[in-house]
C-alpha cells in the first residue's frame, strides 16, 4: 500500500483503541475516532504507515502496489479520505492490450458538530473548461493524473462520493473545494444522482445531529472489483475508468445510549439505473451482507466484538434503530 501523505513511524505498533465521544472528535486534529477495549482486533488496518489508517470511518485497505490512500485536511483536521486503484484491475476483466483502468474505491469521513457547519454554499461552478469544475487532485501523485475528464459528453454525471453538502463551509475553503476532486467522483446517470443517491445523501445529513449521534462514521463507493458489478467504461488510454453498477453506502453512528457499546451499524445497496424513490428501506442491509457484495471489510477498527455485534444485527433491527419505519 501506499499513500500520497508522508509516512512515519509510530513508537508504539499495537495502541490499544480508546473510547471516544464527538467531543474527542473535534478537540483532536488527528481524529482518530478510535475505539478502546481489551477485546481482540484482528483486522485492523495497521496504523505503521500512518495514524489515520486507524480511525474507525477506514474500511481494511486492500493493499497492494497500485493502491494509494489519499489524505485531505481542512482547518478542522482530516477532511476525508480516498482509496484509489492506479492501476485496477477488476475480477472477470480482459483488458484490451496495455490500457490502464483507473478509480477510486471508497470515500471516508467523519460528521460530528465540530465539522458539520450549514451556513455557507456550495462552491461556484466554472466555465473553463477541461478540469475547471472538477480538477485533478493537487495530493494524487502528477502522473496518475487525468489528460481528459472522461466524464465530460459521456452521459453521466460527475457523482460526488463524497457529498459537496455535507461540508457546506464558505466555498472557497477547502472543506468544501476537496470535494470537488475527480478522485472524490463515480460516474452516475443523472435521475440517480439527483434521485435516490440525493435521497440518501440527505437523509445521512438528517441523522446528523446532537439528538441522534455523538460521531457518524461514513464510507461511500460504487463496485469496481468485479467485472459483472461494472456496467461500462469511460474514456480511453490512461483516461479509462469504470461505471458501477452498483453504489454503496455504509454507516457506524457512535451514541453513547446505544447498545454495544455505544455503536449501531447500516448499510445502503443500490442498483446503478434511473430511480427518483425516497423510500429508501428496500436499500437497507447489515454490514455483514454489504461486505460479502463489495468484498470490502468494513469498520475494520472496531474492537471484533463490537464489530461482530452491529455488522450482524438483522435488517428489521436495523431499520428500527435508526428510525427508518
Amino acid at each position: 500500500m501506499r499513500s500520497a501523505t508522508p509516512f512515519y513511524t509510530l513508537a508504539l505498533l499495537f495502541i490499544l483503541l480508546i473510547s471516544q465521544s464527538c467531543g474527542n472528535d473535534v478537540n483532536n486534529d488527528d481524529g482518530n475516532g478510535s475505539e478502546g477495549t481489551a477485546s481482540a482486533n484482528v483486522n485492523r488496518n495497521s496504523t505503521v504507515g500512518n495514524a489515520v489508517y486507524g480511525r474507525l470511518e477506514f474500511p481494511r485497505l486492500k493493499g497492494g502496489n497500485n493502491n494509494i490512500v489519499i489524505v485531505h485536511n481542512a482547518s478542522f483536521g482530516v477532511n476525508y479520505c480516498v482509496e484509489w486503484d492506479t492501476n485496477l484491475r477488476p475480477e472477470g476483466w480482459k483488458p484490451e492490450g496495455s490500457e490502464t483502468l483507473r478509480s477510486q474505491r471508497w470515500s471516508c469521513y467523519q460528521m460530528h458538530p465540530g465539522n458539520s457547519s450549514r451556513a455557507t454554499d456550495r462552491k461556484p461552478r466554472n466555465t473553463g473548461g477541461d478540469f475547471s469544475e472538477y480538477p485533478n487532485d493537487p495530493e494524487l501523485p502528477q502522473q496518475y493524473h487525468f489528460t481528459a475528464d472522461p466524464y465530460w459528453n459521456s452521459g453521466y454525471d460527475h457523482g460526488h462520493i463524497f457529498p459537496s453538502a455535507d461540508r457546506a463551509y464558505s466555498y472557497n475553503s477547502k472543506a468544501n473545494i476537496q470535494t470537488f476532486y475527480l478522485t472524490n467522483m463515480q460516474p452516475q446517470v443523472g435521475n440517480f444522482n439527483v434521485g435516490v443517491w440525493s435521497n440518501m445523501e440527505k437523509q445521512v445529513r438528517a441523522w446528523n445531529n446532537n439528538n441522534f449521534r455523538d460521531t457518524l462514521y461514513i464510507v461511500k463507493g460504487g463496485t469496481i472489483d468485479k467485472n459483472d458489478q461494472i456496467i461500462r467504461f469511460l474514456g480511453s488510454g490512461v483516461n479509462k475508468i469504470p461505471v458501477p453498477k452498483y453504489f454503496f453506502m455504509a454507516l457506524l453512528c457512535k451514541n453513547k445510549e446505544a447498545n454495544n457499546g455505544g455503536y449501531k451499524a447500516l448499510g445502503f445497496w443500490v442498483q446503478h439505473q434511473s430511480n427518483s424513490t425516497s423510500d429508501l428501506t428496500p436499500y437497507v442491509v447489515s454490514i455483514r451482507e454489504l461486505e460479502q457484495k463489495t468484498g470490502i471489510d468494513f469498520f475494520c477498527n472496531l474492537p471484533d466484538n463490537i464489530e461482530n455485534a452491529v455488522e450482524t444485527l438483522s435488517r428489521d433491527k436495523i431499520i428500527s434503530a435508526w428510525g427508518l419505519k
